[in-house]
């Protein structure tokens, strides 16, 4: 038995010694991390970037490439003149002040060319209008777990590390940053975009109200959810790749027969953009741009955005108001004439008699007129063939603060139903029971 108490007794012992060890290291490691999370991050260059006034990119092969600032904007002037790409020069900016040396490797290196900083794979050179007047940082081999890339700051003999992801972020050719939009007008002020490709020929033009109208001719509403894609890919239009820095040769690239021609034009002036024959390369056609200099090729995407045929373009809703937003309704059928008004958030029929209508009634029959949709557009324009020169349906919607008015007649004309808002010169074909819905809704009040 005492045997047995002094084996247990013992056990607990060697618990207790090994608890208060572990305790111990434990507590000391978080002492330890707690410096280690303390100790500030040391910058690589403690400059912010507003006080750079030149940089100056050198790789181990491949031309030089320097960048000045004038005022708050960056140029290219080595190793020819160019426009550079604002956003991605200060991304490139950031990235340099902000970057902070991640291990020092050596204090003292005996010999560079451990760390490929004999002859560095790139250099980046700045000058600035504050102290450091000039800063140089080589960049040597990747580390051999590829986790970090060997650098060194001129002027400090020291070899750092930097974290992996600085490589790309601060190893920038010409190519990334030039300024690279085949579009240089602000698409969200266009007013005019014509369009020439072979055959589908339209024009596109804000009219005074802000809304685009679609001119084939005459003048017809643009859809505008179809505009928007258009005004979107205009926004973002970028060169594929840069070709030619000069229009030299230009019929090589089939711009003597074009697949597109598109004139934007704005308040600031007006670009055309020229589509020639296809690259054989990839899935891209040769372009140029009337104010700009370069050759450079872009996504097919962009030829089937604009080769369409005109009618997609159109829009084919009648109405535009939101039901919420009506005020008052006139409506003319066979049937007759009848008024409907909204008065202090309820409505009510003024005419031929009065009475108080079902709000959800009306509102129903309200839908029903938003849902007036063209299914085609007919090659026949004449209204009196299609019964619209004396429409036997009439619908007049008054809406919004302003009080505006939206108008549509329609007409039964055999099997078919054609309807046009008072402002459209064209009609449009909508499906053979288009009215059906709008009558018995009516017929319910």
């Amino acid at each position: 038995m005492k045997k047995r108490y002094l084996n247990t007794l013992v056990a607990v012992a060697i618990l207790l010694a090994l608890w208060g060890t572990i305790t111990y290291l434990d507590k000391r490691q978080s002492k330890q991390a707690s410096k280690v999370e303390s100790t500030p991050e040391e910058k690589i260059l403690g400059v912010e970037s507003n006080h750079i006034r030149s940089i100056t990119l050198k790789p181990r092969d491949g031309e030089a490439v320097v960048l000045n600032r004038e005022g708050e904007t960056w140029g290219i002037t080595e190793p020819r003149k160019l426009a550079a790409d604002q956003t991605n020069v200060s991304s490139f900016l950031s990235s340099l002040t902000s970057a902070t040396v991640d291990q020092v490797v050596d204090a003292k290196p005996a010999n560079l060319k451990d760390f490929g900083l004999d002859s560095p794979s790139f250099t980046v050179e700045v000058t600035t209008d504050t102290k450091p007047e000039k800063f140089t940082l080589l960049l040597g081999d990747e580390t051999p777990t590829s986790g970090g890339v060997y650098a060194q700051v001129a002027g400090n003999p020291r070899v750092i590390t930097l974290a992996s992801y600085m490589k790309s972020s601060l190893e920038k050719k010409l190519d990334d940053l030039r300024d690279k939009r085949a579009l240089t007008l602000d698409a969200d002020q266009l007013q005019k975009i014509e369009v020439q490709s072979k055959g589908k020929n339209y024009t596109l033009v804000k009219n005074p109200e802000g809304v685009w109208d679609l001119v084939l001719p005459p003048a017809v509403r643009a859809d505008r959810m179809s505009v928007q894609g258009i005004i979107d890919q205009l926004r973002n239009l970028t060169m594929q790749t840069v070709v030619s820095d000069a229009k030299k040769n230009t019929g090589q690239y089939g711009f003597s027969a074009p697949e597109l021609r598109v004139t934007l034009s704005s308040a600031k002036g007006t670009q055309t953009i020229i589509l020639g024959k296809k690259d054989k390369e990839g899935d891209r056609y040769f372009a140029m741009n009337s104010a700009l200099e370069p050759i450079f090729t872009l996504s097919s995407s962009f030829l089937t955005q604009f080769q369409k045929d005109p009618s997609s373009l159109r829009e084919k809703d009648l109405f535009s108001f939101s039901v919420y937003d009506a005020k008052r309704l006139e409506v003319d059928t066979p049937k007759g004439h009848r008024v409907f008004e909204k008065q202090q958030d309820k409505w009510k029929q003024t005419a031929p008699t009065s009475k108080e209508e079902p709000t959800d009634k009306v509102e129903t029959l309200l839908n029903r007129l938003r849902d007036l949709r063209a299914d085609t557009f007919p090659k026949e324009t004449n209204l009196v063939a299609l019964g619209l020169a004396s429409a036997p349906y009439r619908f007049q919607v008054q809406f919004g603060d302003k009080n505006q008015t939206e108008s549509v007649e329609a007409a039964k004309e055999k099997d078919h139903v054609y309807a046009r808002r008072s402002t459209d010169p064209l009609p449009a074909e909508l499906s053979k029971t288009a009215l059906d819905d709008v009558e018995k809704a009516l017929g319910d009040l």
